[in-house]
């Protein structure tokens, strides 16, 4: 028998995978949510995704960022314009 080596991208994805295992061993929430240090709510939540999501439910989402609105060049000088302070650039106080 071959066994498929699986990446996780961290612990947390391991995590579940294994609880949603165990779900299909017939563990109950309570138990895994016990073996696991988790909530009842947690195992719950990890379930109704993998209903609803289907198998690979347990794998992490990649989340959108904003895109930057600092080009590279003003990023750089933001050290500099903290040394000077706002008082330097108008501003009352430090603040």
């Amino acid at each position: 028998m071959s066994h498929k080596r699986i990446k996780f991208k961290d612990w947390r994805e391991a995590r579940r995978k294994r609880a949603f295992d165990l779900h299909e061993q017939g563990w109950t929430g309570r138990a895994i949510a016990q073996a696991f240090g988790v909530s009842e709510a947690a195992v719950s939540r990890w379930i109704a995704t993998k209903e609803r999501a289907g198998r690979d439910a347990w794998r992490a989402r990649t989340r959108g960022h904003k895109v930057a609105r600092l080009a590279d060049e003003q990023r750089r000088l933001i050290p500099d314009l903290l040394l000077h302070g706002a008082e330097a650039y108008g501003f009352r106080g430090q603040l």
